[in-house]
């Protein structure tokens, strides 16, 4: 491997000179940078970049943690920072915390030690001890699909997204309704504020709870849904909203391992719209989040954060979701 010592002597420089180029200072004249960089091309040099960080304090590293990147919402999130992140000269730290809130302590206290220099998070669960702790430290940090107070946040809204999928189903002459993810949601909320605010009476609503989705999600979505289909012998048209589009996924596989129809019998709407909607079958109504918006909108907030172009409070971006409907309808 070629060392800042090997381009100096064939180069005919000085290793300073060398260093001087490489850090793109402007004492260099333009003759002499041409020349080395070209002995830096033809000797496939390769910079200590962990050497650069520790005498810089710039690491170009930027920490990005979710709690699942299984899901392929999060896996779109991933491909649209990192091709900002590396246009912009960073390069991404991917974790999983798996929703363990846990872990992902541990994932925040190691990107420390590496010397990001910003952190984008999904946290593990809504009242993870890592909000505090994100809240009050100096690194800058923006929060993925969810918002909270005092935190540069970037999310679509949910309780909005909740709200869509109640109206969708009431319209298609639903009789019963079904909720299946995580109660502690503004997607739920959303979605009984707006069948109240329709006059639907609680007794026809049903919530399957997941508690912890990110834990087996889809295999506790399925056997939840198998039991209600199984308990509850048809006899009007049914409606279920889903958490996220793996939920919705594991309902329909439920329903038709029962011979149930869809959409005659059970009306699915997921919340999501991952790629994955258009390979099912039937394919899957989601409520659409703007992935790439998302992703955008989050990395170059947190660019801004880090080159400290941002002298404003902290605060939050709700994006607008959309309905895409699809076979499950």
């Amino acid at each position: 491997m070629a060392t800042m010592k090997d381009i100096a002597e064939q180069a005919g420089v000085s290793q300073a000179t060398v260093s001087r180029v490489l850090n793109g200072s402007s004492s260099v004249t333009p003759a002499t940078k041409s020349h080395v960089m070209e002995w830096v091309r033809r000797l496939d040099f390769q910079p200590n970049q962990s050497a650069r960080a520790l005498a810089s304090k710039k690491s170009s590293l930027i920490g990005l943690i979710l709690p699942d990147i299984q899901n392929p919402y999060f896996a779109d999130i991933i491909y649209h920072v990192e091709k900002i992140a590396l246009f912009n000269g960073f390069n991404i730290i991917l974790s999983n915390s798996d929703g363990d809130v846990n872990k992902e302590k541990e994932i925040i206290k190691s990107m420390k030690a590496r010397q990001v220099e910003g952190l984008l998070i999904g946290f593990a669960d809504s009242h993870s001890p890592s909000i505090n702790e994100i809240r009050h430290t100096e690194l800058p940090a923006v929060v993925i699909t969810q918002t909270y107070e005092d935190l540069d946040c970037v999310a679509v809204n949910h309780f909005c997204g909740g709200e869509m999928a109640a109206k969708e189903l009431i319209k298609l002459g639903v009789q019963r309704f079904v909720y299946q993810g995580n109660l502690d949601d503004e997607k739920y909320d959303g979605f009984l504020h707006a069948l109240h605010n329709s006059g639907i009476h609680k007794d026809k609503i049903t919530t399957l709870d997941l508690g912890n989705v990110w834990y087996h999600t889809q295999l506790r979505a399925y056997n939840n849904a198998l039991k209600f289909v199984r308990e509850n012998p048809f006899d009007s048209k049914t409606g279920v909203f889903a958490y996220n589009d793996l939920s919705a996924f594991s309902f329909i596989h439920a329903a038709l391992d029962l011979e149930k129809r869809i959409p005659e019998d059970y009306s699915i709407i997921g919340f999501d719209d991952t790629f994955m909607c258009q390979i099912i079958r039937p394919t899957l109504t989601s409520i659409a989040q703007p992935k790439e918006e998302i992703g955008r909108a989050a990395i170059n907030h947190l660019l801004a954060r880090i080159d400290k172009k941002l002298d404003i409070k902290k605060e939050s971006y709700l994006l607008p979701p959309r309905l895409i409907k699809r076979e499950s309808t």
